[in-house]
């Protein structure tokens, strides 16, 4: 079992003001995913962000895959 994941109020505020490609507020997206894969598309968006890649739903899956799996 996996342990409970937080992210700060930073980040939480950080994700409200960003929007994906598709012109979607990330903290939204971030919202309608299943509970259990929030903390993972937190994580993906973030690390998006610092690589620079494009926000795109299809970019930050593989990153949050990639996370998730190389732990």
């Amino acid at each position: 079992m996996e342990k409970e994941h937080t992210i700060t109020e930073e980040q939480k505020q950080l994700l409200q003001q960003t929007k994906l490609e598709n012109g979607t507020n990330a903290w939204d997206w971030v919202l309608s995913q299943r509970e259990e894969d929030q903390y993972w598309a937190i994580a993906g968006i973030l690390s998006c962000m610092k690589k620079g890649y494009n926000l795109n739903v299809l970019t930050i899956c593989w990153e949050a895959r990639d996370i998730r799996y190389s732990k």
